[in-house]
């Protein structure tokens, strides 16, 4: 039996790689899979960092600022910047 563990679940990126290079350093995914788990995350920490000015901290430890730099620049190593348009820094 044959089953996509690659399928995007939310909050599920950062569980699954330990840091961004592990999704490009992961040859069993396609540059878009790269790219939508990428996005995935960086999406979640802009949460996790709308959150905390809120006072609502989360559950993850470390610094979200830093480990967004780190999504970003994974990014911008598939070329997925040229990609994106105009996306707000910051949802919330």
């Amino acid at each position: 039996m044959t089953t996509d563990t690659h399928e995007p679940v939310a909050g599920d990126v950062s569980e699954r790689y330990a840091h961004p290079e592990d999704i490009i350093q992961d040859q069993s995914l396609t540059r878009d899979q790269k790219i939508g788990y990428l996005q995935e995350w960086e999406q979640d920490l802009r949460q996790l960092m709308v959150a905390s000015e809120e006072n609502m901290p989360g559950t993850v430890t470390g610094q979200p600022a830093d480990s967004l730099k780190a999504v970003s620049e994974a990014l911008e190593k598939l070329g997925a910047d040229a990609d994106k348009k105009d996306s707000p820094a910051k949802s919330g």
